[in-house]
């Protein structure tokens, strides 16, 4: 079965057009090695824990737009807010942190602490009012690893600085979404196709304010990709409306 996962876009605008946070993870990993990704992680049991208090939104209204249960919708969210926390540094909460949470964050990324623990201690609730779903993808049967991945997005909050802070990334920054596909066609940066038709759809919506908007309306079902091998050696992938010629 696929595992849970969940990543999630950090977006601002530029004078430039639309940016967003991707991270290039370490190469040799086993799972999309040297690849450009928004944050994201698989879910965590932990992350269905309801002692974790949720501030902007409730798990219920949360569910009922991802088309799922209270408890693995709980989950998904909470892992897209956690992992935006341990791979940018970019903490989702209120009230806001005051003064340096770094050990914290990564405690929590080496599993030495528990988030609900940490939140309760501080009195923080996670801030999800301004986390919309966007996509939901899930990995071909072909594939060794499979992942059942919610995508969402977020915009960057005011006052606040995103940094490379994985492990799991051997680079990390701010990133022109147009810039980012030019890459990519390129072949100057490994982008996988559910990855590369969210950034289409964050183009094609402009700005901060497009994103949200289009993301209230977007389906949520699952895409299951179709993925045709060709005689040349490249890979047609087909999903979510669109296709995603992937070269080697």
């Amino acid at each position: 079965m696929p595992r849970p996962a969940a990543t999630i876009a950090l977006i601002r605008n530029s004078p430039q057009g639309l940016e967003t946070w991707m991270m290039r993870r370490v190469v040799g990993m086993a799972f999309a090695s040297g690849a450009v990704v928004f944050p994201g992680g698989r879910v965590d049991d932990a992350d269905a824990d309801e002692a974790i208090a949720w501030h902007g939104n409730t798990p219920e209204v949360l569910a009922n737009r991802l088309g799922i249960e209270v408890s693995p919708a709980r989950a998904v969210v909470t892992a897209a807010v956690r992992e935006l926390f341990e791979e940018a540094g970019v903490l989702l909460t209120r009230p806001r942190p005051l003064g340096d949470v770094e050990p914290e964050r990564r405690a929590l990324e080496t599993r030495n602490l528990r988030l609900s623990d940490w939140l309760a201690e501080k009195a923080y609730a996670l801030d999800v009012s301004g986390i919309q779903p966007w996509a939901r993808w899930v990995t071909p049967p072909t594939e060794p690893r499979r992942f059942d991945t919610w995508f969402f997005v977020v915009a960057m909050p005011s006052g606040v600085d995103a940094r490379s802070a994985s492990t799991e990334a051997s680079s990390a920054g701010w990133i022109g979404v147009r810039e980012a596909l030019d890459l990519a066609e390129r072949r100057e940066l490994l982008v996988l196709p559910p990855t590369m038709v969210m950034l289409r759809g964050l183009l094609a919506a402009g700005t901060v304010d497009g994103v949200l908007a289009a993301a209230s309306a977007r389906s949520l079902e699952p895409v299951h990709p179709d993925v045709r091998y060709n005689e040349d050696g490249t890979i047609l992938v087909r999903g979510g409306g669109e296709e995603v010629l992937v070269r080697s």
